[in-house]
């Protein structure tokens, strides 16, 4: 059975890029670092949603002018700080990782 999906585009490769990205692990490593790289991550993820909430156009209908924005503004923060809490988008790991082998590196004082 072909997966729709592949017909327009090469999707092949999705569920084993979803499945590659690694949990940030701090076990023995910089908490602080973890949260900031958390912190970061649900930042990018709330801009990405509000961008893309731009992109809508606005409904004469249904346009609820500022107490909308102020609860779709809250609604993004949630659901940023959801995504980067469980799985995320994977760029706190990265991040993470990153830093972590610059700190091993240099054996300075790292991030404060």
């Amino acid at each position: 059975m072909t997966d729709p999906l592949n017909k327009i585009g090469n999707f092949s490769m999705l569920p084993q890029i979803a499945t590659s990205r690694q949990p940030v692990k701090s076990a023995g490593g910089n908490k602080e670092l973890e949260k900031a790289c958390h912190q970061f991550e649900s930042l990018f993820v709330k801009y990405m949603l509000q961008t893309m909430r731009e992109t809508i156009p606005e409904n004469s209908l249904f346009g609820g002018g500022q107490a909308e924005k102020i609860y779709t503004g809250m609604l993004d923060d949630e659901v940023a700080q959801t995504v980067s809490q469980q799985r995320g988008i994977g760029l706190a790991a990265i991040m993470y990782n990153q830093m972590a082998a610059l700190g091993d590196k240099d054996k300075g004082p790292g991030i404060k």
